[in-house]
């Protein structure tokens, strides 16, 4: 597998994750409801199924039948396959969080790839899920304008993402 072919391959394989769909469409949904009700804040609640987006994303190849193994026979240099993943995962979550807020769909991008670097460190969609929650609606993060915070939030994606390619590249399948 070349490098020129490898976010094609992610981005197949995240395509084709059945769960993916389904939080896709549930995000979808969720959103147009809240518009439907006038809800406030409405980005603060469709947030949930965009961490969850990034988490099933990444922790979902090590559960299972193990299918990081056979990623990493495809393609054993790990830094590349991880750019890939958060480039293919970045194809797949631009168009969903401007379909749902055109205005926060930045906030929306980073906060999957967030979620993704949190499911490629602890592995275990799970536990990636009930820590974002927690940290995103009842820690540090739960009174964070989007709209307003937006470097802050890049600064930790930024740092939580190049944690996760670290540990992706040293750590064993």
């Amino acid at each position: 597998m070349t490098l020129l072919t490898l976010p094609h391959a992610e981005l197949r394989k995240l395509l084709t994750l059945p769960s993916l769909r389904l939080t896709v469409l549930l995000t979808v949904a969720v959103a147009v409801l809240l518009a439907s009700l006038e809800a406030a804040q409405p980005v603060r609640y469709v947030q949930a199924g965009f961490l969850v987006l990034g988490v099933l994303a990444t922790a979902s190849e090590h559960q299972g039948g193990d299918q990081i193994r056979a990623t990493l026979l495809a393609m054993p240099r790990r830094l590349p396959l991880y750019t890939a993943k958060v480039v293919a995962l970045t194809a797949v979550t631009l168009p969903v969080a401007t379909l749902v807020a055109l205005h926060s769909a930045a906030h929306l991008t980073l906060t999957t790839l967030l979620a993704a670097a949190a499911g490629t460190i602890v592995r275990r969609a799970e536990a990636a899920v009930v820590l974002l929650l927690v940290v995103y609606y009842v820690g540090p993060l739960a009174h964070v304008d989007p709209a307003r915070d937006l470097a802050a939030l890049a600064a930790w994606t930024l740092g939580a993402g190049a944690l996760a390619g670290y540990i992706f590249s040293r750590r064993d399948a």
